[in-house]
């Protein structure tokens, strides 16, 4: 009975640290016959409730390759209204706060008006330090200033994001 106890806890630790890596699709645009290879976090929810219509805000932390080596990363959100960006051309440019492995730091992500994703290739460092945090660690926290709720932090997991990107990109 023991033994069996203990292959059930065994195999229960084991699938619950494969459910938490980051997962791999890849798509093939018809019209271009450009290959896609995305690496995708799960789904993270704020650390607070968002007040309504936000209430069940979800996101994923994603890096998208293309053939040639040409990749970008981006946060996809199923609702997203937030506050405190720069307004551009088009666009609002929003400081993020980073914690990754004890320590902070601010990357620039970018928020097309309308869209809903938040894109961290306004420059070529933030781009590359985003890919480095996500390789280094196992665990990433993004904090966001959504509207009328002030700032909530979204915990991404990040394992398995090394092996995935020398595979695809």
């Amino acid at each position: 009975m023991k033994k069996l106890l203990g292959i059930l806890v065994l195999g229960l630790l084991l699938s619950g640290n494969a459910y938490s890596e980051m997962s791999y699709d890849v798509d093939k645009d018809e019209f271009s016959g450009k290959t896609y290879h995305y690496i995708m976090s799960n789904y993270a929810k704020p650390n607070k409730p968002l007040s309504f219509p936000y209430a069940d805000t979800e996101s994923s932390l994603i890096v998208a390759c293309l053939e040639g080596g040409h990749h970008y990363s981006y946060i996809w959100f199923n609702s997203l209204n937030l506050t405190g960006g720069k307004t551009n051309d088009g666009y609002e440019l929003h400081t993020l706060e980073v914690k990754a492995g004890g320590s902070f730091e601010n990357i620039w992500a970018t928020q097309d008006f309308g869209k809903k994703t938040l894109d961290f290739n306004m420059t070529k460092s933030d781009k590359k330090r985003i890919i480095e945090l996500m390789r280094m660690n196992d665990e990433i926290m993004i904090q966001l200033n959504h509207y009328q709720d002030g700032k909530r932090f979204y915990k991404y997991d990040t394992k398995g994001f090394s092996k995935l990107f020398d595979q695809h990109c």
